[in-house]
């Protein structure tokens, strides 16, 4: 089976393996992590919501934490996660740009 491989500028993702890698050092990232990498860079310049990445770990309209907004502390959870791996790469990764009040996007 052929591995798919997307690139975004420094960024390369491995769809089969759930791997990724920045400036061309593996970023160890959970499944969960790498899926929301690989939504946010494949939409590159595109906002999503936090709505939208917490679907694509858990699921269309999965309820988690308190009151309706509840999975909003998750992808903020995730996201300060994913942060710290790739800057463990490169101190001044900053890729991954937050929208406040609404989600993040990253950076083209």
């Amino acid at each position: 089976m052929v591995d798919e491989q997307r690139e975004v500028e420094e960024l390369r993702l491995l769809s089969q393996d759930r791997r990724v890698y920045w400036r061309d050092r593996e970023v160890p990232l959970t499944a969960g992590e790498y899926r929301i990498v690989a939504e946010l860079a494949v939409n590159a310049g595109r906002d999503r919501s936090y709505r939208e990445l917490y679907d694509v770990v858990r699921g269309p309209g999965f309820a988690a934490g308190s009151g309706p907004d509840g999975y909003r502390v998750n992808v903020r959870a995730f996201m300060k996660r994913i942060r710290r791996k790739f800057r463990g790469i490169d101190p001044h990764f900053d890729a991954i740009e937050n929208y406040p009040g609404f989600g993040y996007r990253w950076r083209r």
